[in-house]
């Protein structure tokens, strides 16, 4: 199989749970065993052989695959639709071109019986509308949205590239540094515009990540993406935890109704910790075990996974994933700020000011120094004036003393 035929051969059965992540990384290491042995095995011919899949699921997975990459039948005004690209639980995705200007566009189309739900609908139109309103360069551009035939459907940027998930799949462990903190920055501004806008996005992961040829990381699925302002909402959600459970913060775990723009903050934590050390920050059998882990694990420092890490960007990863909202960054920009000093080579002032360092420690650790204790320095002389009545004293004493003796003789 092709790299991007692997790539979504493998979306399709995490996505439909035929398959969990343990089973993938078995898998991953059984095709890097069978490669030292000089076999090229497939992907799907793993998971048979790790016991994940039987041959007749495989089987079926690859019809399926075929199916939706045939040409599509689904007609929307103005577009020549080309090819499936991918499908999730509540819409499929197309490739088309865009008639009026001639350009290649993805369009987004909400399944029929997602559309007979009336959440499922009012999500899929919100996140239409969100992306609407956000126009930067690291976010997936919104282009237009309508129904055709019965089908809710809006029309985006198209991305022809990867995605953070795919690519720390292909590599099968962390990504360089400098790579992971350009990502991260690209991402972080395009939060700062949805936060400025008074958007959340609630849905921060690797997955959600496009890497476009150039090198430019977009944001994209707006589908859990509510305005802060929207009391209503956070009350209809109370109680709820919306995210994806490798990436959640604390509090959407918690289904707190006052989820803000620091739930990005810590999911785009939890993303840039994985694209450090290869891993997501907690793991566990169940999803439910993971997010209990976001509530109340104690966090492993990145730096502690992988040595080769500078001290300042651990500090600012441990910083965007404390527990406590409060304890994150104060702003995205406050964020970008840190990410910007770490990426030049200098210390992230206010994830240390936020951690306690301070001085003289803090240089040290930036230049990556050993710092040791200072010797205590002897006290200092005491003053003529201390030394004055110290001899005072000491004559007085003697005095009294004398004075003593001379009593007892005579008596």
């Amino acid at each position: 199989m092709a790299v991007s035929q692997e790539s979504r051969f493998e979306h399709y059965v995490l996505d439909r749970g035929l398959v969990t992540e343990e089973e993938l990384r078995q898998a991953r290491q059984f095709l890097n065993q069978a490669e030292e042995q000089g076999k090229r095995p497939s992907m799907p011919e793993a998971l048979v052989q790790v016991g994940a899949l039987t041959r007749s699921q495989a089987r079926r997975v690859f019809g399926s695959l075929k199916e939706e990459t045939s040409s599509p039948t689904i007609q929307i005004p103005g577009l020549q639709m080309m090819e499936r690209l991918g499908r999730g639980s509540q819409a499929v995705v197309y490739k088309a071109r865009q008639i009026s200007v001639d350009r290649i566009v993805a369009v987004k189309v909400l399944l029929s019986r997602a559309a007979r739900d009336p959440e499922a609908r009012r999500r899929f139109v919100q996140e239409g509308r969100a992306a609407a309103q956000l126009s930067h360069n690291n976010i997936v551009q919104a282009i237009d949205a309508g129904e055709a035939e019965d089908y809710s459907y809006f029309i985006q940027e198209f991305i022809d590239g990867t995605t953070v998930y795919d690519l720390l799949k292909s590599r099968g462990g962390p990504l360089a540094e400098e790579q992971a903190l350009e990502i991260v920055i690209h991402i972080a501004e395009a939060l700062a515009h949805a936060h400025s806008r008074g958007f959340i996005h609630r849905d921060v992961k690797p997955k959600n990540i496009m890497l476009t040829k150039e090198g430019v990381a977009k944001l994209a699925d707006m589908g859990l993406a509510r305005h802060a302002g929207d009391a209503g909402a956070a009350l209809e959600e109370a109680g709820k935890a919306f995210g994806t459970p490798y990436y959640i913060a604390p509090e959407q775990v918690l289904g707190s109704p006052d989820v803000d723009f620091r739930a990005d903050i810590y999911s785009l934590g939890a993303t840039f910790y994985e694209m450090l050390t290869g891993r997501p920050p907690y793991m566990a059998p169940t999803p439910q075990q993971v997010m209990q882990k976001h509530v109340s694990g104690i966090l492993v420092p990145p730096d502690h996974v992988n040595p080769n890490l500078s001290a300042g960007v651990s500090e600012v990863v441990e910083v965007m994933l404390s527990k406590r909202p409060k304890d994150r960054y104060n702003t995205t920009e406050d964020l970008l700020a840190d990410l910007r000093c770490v990426a030049a080579g200098r210390p992230p002032r206010i994830a240390r000011e936020k951690v306690g360092m301070g001085g003289e420690l803090l240089e040290g650790l930036a230049g990556g120094e050993e710092i040791r204790a200072r010797a205590p320095e002897p006290p200092p002389p005491p003053s003529p004036l201390a030394i004055n009545q110290l001899s005072i004293i000491l004559l007085v004493a003697l005095a009294v003393a004398v004075l003593v003796i001379v009593l007892q003789a005579v008596m």
